[in-house]
């Protein structure tokens, strides 16, 4: 949008009028210049208008509460002019912004493409949206004021907080992702090496074509490994916690769920959900699944009530044979507060608590 001053409109009133009325030749040229002048700066302000983009790099943002993260976007003038001054202004509400990098001003020159970065954080998780983006210019004299705003969504997931717990893997079944120097769990789908026959190697393991070409006895070696699918169950009933740090200690007990699932990416296992909370969210163990469940742990909420059920029992029948249970309720969130206050540096799943049983083991 182009907000013209009233002192153009004036200005070019007057100009029009003595071009008109005035016998003066020269007064007459210097109307018309001025009238010129103005027409020139409002096309000029018009293939501005035209010509200035601005665009998203992303059009999604992840990350984790109280961690810093760059949001960027780009500015392109694609006219053959220059905007000598322009002002740019991306809102993002309720985040931290450093520096005050979403505004400020610079100078496109001619086809130039700009591309702005900034830091910004979060204190609490949910889902954010950034934008629009609004920027400000002119024509060289500064007649015609150019105001857009562009949509430019963002959409921002910030993840609940990381914090200091241990999540520790015990064996389910073989064949799997996770390397241990067990052969119980030996993946013969897996040849890792040969080496020389010892006394009492079993002779399917002996690697014939080796041993005819060596003309000695050569045994096959196996990566050992197992697979260990997480499910976690996260309690969010408001009864089951304390009046006075019932928010702070539900928070937290997002983030412990946080912590497990994001090791289960890391350890490239299967990973399934449920809760007692808003909406009562149910995943089964699933590969590739962990990006989902952090997600809904970005928005869950809490649910009215008390829970009534073990949830162990009432999920046993639906997890895998070797499945790793975990349960946070306000009970693990004190064992774990009561290992932070301790200094404790051994902080995991099993000694708070969190780890209750394995599936195999119903």
């Amino acid at each position: 949008m182009i907000k013209v001053s009233p002192l153009v409109y004036v200005s070019a009133g007057i100009s029009l009028l003595f071009f008109l009325v005035s016998p003066f030749k020269l007064l007459q040229f210097i109307c018309l210049g001025i009238l010129l002048i103005f027409l020139i700066s409002f096309l000029y302000a018009m293939i501005l208008t035209r010509s200035i983009k601005v665009e998203r790099n992303t059009p999604k943002l992840k990350l984790a509460c109280k961690e810093h993260s760059e949001i960027s976007f780009t500015i392109k003038n694609y006219s053959p002019l220059t905007a000598f001054v322009c002002y740019f202004f991306d809102e993002v509400p309720y985040f931290q912004i450093f520096n005050e990098g979403n505004k400020g001003i610079c100078m496109l020159r001619p086809h130039e493409i700009k591309k702005i970065n900034y830091e910004v954080t979060s204190r609490d998780r949910g889902l954010y949206h950034a934008g629009p983006v609004r920027f400000r210019t002119s024509d060289p004299l500064g007649l015609f004021l150019i105001n857009m705003e562009v949509p430019a969504p963002l959409e921002i997931t910030v993840r609940p907080a990381r914090i200091k717990l241990i999540t520790e893997a015990v064996p389910g079944f073989p064949q799997g992702n996770l390397k241990i120097n067990n052969p119980c769990y030996e993946d013969i789908t897996m040849r890792r090496s040969i080496r020389e026959y010892l006394n009492g190697d079993e002779q399917k393991r002996i690697n014939w074509r080796a041993s005819a070409k060596f003309d000695a006895l050569f045994t096959n070696q196996y990566e050992d490994s197992f697979d260990a699918p997480f499910f976690v169950f996260l309690n969010l009933a408001i009864d089951d916690y304390d009046l006075h740090t019932r928010t702070f200690h539900m928070e937290k007990a997002i983030e412990i769920a946080a912590n497990i699932v994001e090791k289960s990416r890391v350890l490239r296992q299967r990973c399934g959900f449920a809760a007692y909370a808003e909406g009562f969210p149910y995943l089964p163990p699933h590969q590739n699944q962990a990006d989902s469940i952090l997600d809904i742990l970005s928005v869950i909420k809490s649910a009215q009530g008390k829970i009534s059920y073990n949830p162990l029992a009432r999920f046993k029948n639906q997890l895998p044979n070797g499945t790793l249970f975990f349960e946070i309720g306000p009970e693990e969130v004190d064992k774990y507060y009561a290992k932070v206050e301790a200094n404790k540096q051994d902080i995991n799943t099993r000694n708070v608590g969190i780890m209750r049983k394995y599936a195999a083991d119903l």
